[in-house]
């Protein structure tokens, strides 16, 4: 009984406390992003540039933002006979953050992957490997947001 009404206190505390999540409520509009320079394979650039979603502003004090993608596919295991069985997908994101004054703000890299079945269909494992692709990309645009939105929260 005693346990119950304490675990009741304690949450009916951390309910009224008023705890946010700092970046909860941003607004990527907010971000003073004067050029976004992108480079690596086209595909994954636009993957990149969709999920992303940032818009350039003409403010001269602005941050430029350089993100270049590269992406590895290597065999992981093979058979008897030396065929691939399972292959890994890497994608790498390299972050580079730079102040109205070209003084780098933060440098940074983010990798992803994903272990993928190989079978005898090429379309079938194409159609895979686009969609991990895809999912991964997501997935790092998300990091790369956050980097971002801390960055802009630190500059406030």
């Amino acid at each position: 009984m005693n346990k119950k009404i304490f675990l009741s206190t304690i949450l009916i505390l951390l309910a009224g406390c008023g705890f946010t999540p700092m970046l909860k409520n941003f607004d990527l509009s907010k971000l003073n992003v004067q050029k976004i320079n992108y480079s690596g394979k086209n595909d994954l650039s636009y993957l990149i540039k969709t999920y992303l979603n940032i818009q350039e502003t003409t403010s001269s004090q602005g941050m430029t933002v350089n993100i270049s993608v590269s992406e590895t596919i290597s065999s992981a295991t093979k058979n008897s006979a030396g065929i691939t069985t399972e292959e890994d997908l890497t994608i790498n994101i390299g972050l580079n953050v730079l102040d109205g004054k070209d003084k780098i703000i933060i440098s940074d890299s983010f990798t992803s992957s994903r272990r993928l079945t190989v079978t005898n269909n090429l379309s079938s494992d194409e159609e895979t490997r686009r969609i991990e692709r895809r999912n991964l990309i997501q997935n790092l645009s998300q990091k790369i947001k956050f980097k971002l939105q801390l960055i802009a929260k630190q500059n406030q």
